[in-house]
């Protein structure tokens, strides 16, 4: 199994149930353990023409509520291995239902995660309301989508794994933290260490890395990152399949 992030943005293929018309609005029942937000997800999606059959927060209900709705759609709000689990249920008695699954970004989340997971959508719970409308309608489509903050996201942090694993763990750190535009004063802050000590480890870093100041270590992570981003997206590109 491929678990760079060429094998992340394969999800973004598209695995047609249905042909490109539109199918109507969906119908979804909303899964998650926090009422308030299943109330906001309800509130955007009946916003965005969609209908909410049902919010459940326990399995009872989720299985009540497939008996006498039939939605076509459920969208999770849970963390990854809670979610998993349930979607390994759900699959052995309700295959044609599409499952979108949106992920904390606070999850442990890899490429070989994500692709383990028999999903149609996956996005980020922060994402932003169109980004939600957008995975839902495709997913109604029958196409699979991923959040491209997600792919994003999963690149910087297989950037960083690929840098970090030629520095120390507190080189490392700071690496890290300077690609999140923190200065001197504010790392050695986070780290507790003193500023000379922050300074003495750049020039460890820049010396291991061939580089000659803290925007070339950001734009290391950063661009590169993003040439993967980009690389995945084209290789992904949606090429429609009949299921």
């Amino acid at each position: 199994m491929n678990t760079g992030i060429d094998g992340t943005s394969r999800l973004n293929g598209a695995r047609a149930k249905s042909d490109a018309r539109w199918v109507g609005p969906a119908k979804l029942v909303i899964v998650t353990q926090h009422e308030f937000t299943a109330a906001g997800i309800e509130a955007l999606l009946l916003a965005g023409g969609h209908r909410v059959l049902a919010r459940c927060t326990c399995w009872d209900d989720l299985l009540l509520s497939l008996t006498s709705n039939r939605p076509d759609t459920l969208l999770l709000n849970l963390a990854r291995r809670e979610a998993a689990g349930l979607i390994s249920r759900l699959r052995a008695d309700h295959r044609s239902m599409s499952i979108i699954l949106m992920l904390d970004e606070r999850d442990a989340i890899t490429a070989a995660s994500l692709l383990e997971l028999d999903v149609e959508g996956i996005l980020l719970g922060a994402a932003c309301a169109s980004s939600l409308l957008q995975c839902v309608e495709s997913v109604s489509h029958g196409r699979r989508w991923v959040d491209p903050d997600l792919l994003r996201h999963l690149a910087l942090a297989e950037r960083t794994a690929q840098i970090a694993s030629r520095l120390t763990r507190r080189e490392a750190d700071i690496a890290n933290l300077i690609s999140r535009g923190l200065h001197n004063k504010q790392i050695a802050r986070e780290l507790h260490v003193s500023e000379g000590t922050v300074k003495m480890h750049l020039h460890h870093i820049y010396e291991k890395l061939h580089l000659r100041s803290r925007t070339e270590l950001a734009l290391s992570v950063t661009v590169r990152a993003e040439d993967d981003l980009i690389s995945g997206q084209r290789y992904a590109s949606p090429a429609k399949a009949s299921s």
